[in-house]
């Protein structure tokens, strides 16, 4: 009976292997000090920059981190919990122009201060230090919600994620008090003016009604967020209270003056909480995805897949949870609803996301101090875990994932792993394994 339980399983999954090939991951880099933001810098250069919370900026170059920092500025960082060197963003023009734009939270008062730099003239891997220019400064009445991402979108415009300023539930509303630049996404034009130049799409560009850098209100913790270098699409994830995590979409081009719904909602539900518009309010943005705290706590937002690596990726949104170490991928149905599956539960603190000038995706382990990477597992390869049921005295082995995460997770009761485990190969789209 053992046997045969083995062929039919290996039988089963075979033919699933050779249609969906596993997405699996691999250690690219490690030796950092708790890295929570990576990009790239498009200038051809093929590097990739990785912030460290303390207050420094590493090189990845070929596979190898450089031992000097690209930027050090932690001098001026207080770091620890939320806050530190939150965020990195390069210029379109950084090829050129040699700026790039960080987010840290200020040594002393705790402000959030946005400030360029430019590399220096002589090394294009260090950045020079004195050129820092200031554009903005934002007080913080608590220690945590710092929001710390910054992105270029296709517009050529600065993003910055701002969270609602700490505590819990938003106890000033800061989040839907657009005087006030907390709970926020804002944009800005580091090329239209000094320290720099509001678009003239912002909501409430001219001063009317609102703060003119904001573009959009209601978030309560924008950790990450990223533009689909495809099609432009602006993917947000922000970080829920007790209950949900939540992913939002928007077209960048006409998502000026959404409202993400924190403190009345959290994901799609109402909070109880007051607030200027009540709960399911149509002016309020719901969002594609959202997960409860069964699966995780804190969202980290990743970005839609374009490299070619990993064809089971191709064209979906991949992103993960820092608590639970869970990984997804997402995309709609022809109906337009968006649907997420889990690729991995790697137990990992899930700090960032970032792409390479390829297209190619990784993420960051913020407590191993590593840069890990996604691959293909080969088509061919089946990984066959054992069980065992000690009331029905029976052994079952299975390569499917949906069937492997129902008996770890014991939504199938009584099944535990036993020490067997083995990698069978398929034979052919439809053939199976011996055993």
């Amino acid at each position: 009976m053992l046997r045969l339980v083995r062929a039919i399983a290996v039988a089963a999954v075979a033919s699933w292997a050779s249609v969906a090939p596993a997405v699996t991951h691999t250690k690219f880099i490690d030796g950092l000090v708790t890295p929570v933001d990576l990009q790239h810098a498009g200038d051809g250069s093929g590097r990739m920059f990785v912030v460290e919370q303390r207050g420094s900026i590493r090189i990845v170059r070929n596979g190898q981190l450089k031992a000097a920092s690209f930027l050090d500025i932690a001098g001026l960082v207080v770091s620890g919990g939320e806050r530190g060197l939150l965020g990195v963003a390069f210029h379109p023009a950084f090829a050129s122009n040699g700026r790039f734009f960080v987010n840290y939270t200020r040594a002393g008062d705790g402000a959030t201060v946005i400030a360029a730099y430019r590399v220096s003239a002589g090394n294009p891997d260090l950045a020079d230090s004195a050129s820092a220019q200031i554009l903005l400064t934002i007080p913080q009445p608590f220690v945590n919600h710092n929001g710390g991402v910054l992105r270029f979108g296709p517009d050529g415009y600065l993003y910055i994620g701002m969270g609602d300023g700490g505590s819990g539930n938003d106890p000033g509303n800061r989040a839907q008090d657009r005087f006030n630049l907390l709970g926020k996404i804002l944009r800005v034009d580091v090329d239209g003016g000094n320290p720099y130049g509001i678009p003239a799409t912002n909501p409430f560009a001219s001063g009317a009604g609102g703060r003119p850098e904001i573009w959009a209100v209601g978030l309560r913790n924008p950790w990450k967020f990223a533009f689909d270098r495809g099609t432009g699409d602006f993917f947000v994830g922000d970080v829920g209270q007790e209950r949900f995590e939540e992913i939002h979409r928007f077209d960048a081009a006409t998502g000026a003056g959404a409202n993400l719904g924190w403190r009345v909602m959290e994901g799609a539900h109402c909070t109880g909480l007051a607030g200027p518009v009540p709960c399911f309010d149509p002016s309020l943005s719901l969002p594609i995805i959202e997960y409860s705290h069964s699966a995780g706590c804190s969202v980290t937002g990743g970005t839609v897949y374009r490299g070619t690596a990993v064809a089971a990726l191709a064209g979906r949104y991949v992103y993960g949870d820092f608590c639970s170490g869970r990984i997804w991928s997402a995309g709609p149905s022809q109906f337009g609803v968006w649907t997420s599956r889990e690729i991995g539960n790697t137990g990992i603190t899930i700090s960032a996301f970032g792409e390479d000038e390829a297209g190619e995706l990784y993420f960051t382990d913020y407590a191993r101090g590593e840069i890990r990477r996604f691959a293909a597992e080969s088509a061919d390869r089946i990984d066959v875990v054992e069980y065992y049921n000690a009331a029905l005295d029976h052994y079952f082995m299975t390569a499917t994932p949906a069937e492997i995460h129902a008996l770890d997770s014991g939504t199938l009761k009584g099944w535990a792993r036993t020490s067997r485990s083995f990698s069978a190969f398929a034979q052919a789209a439809s053939g199976t394994s011996p055993v």
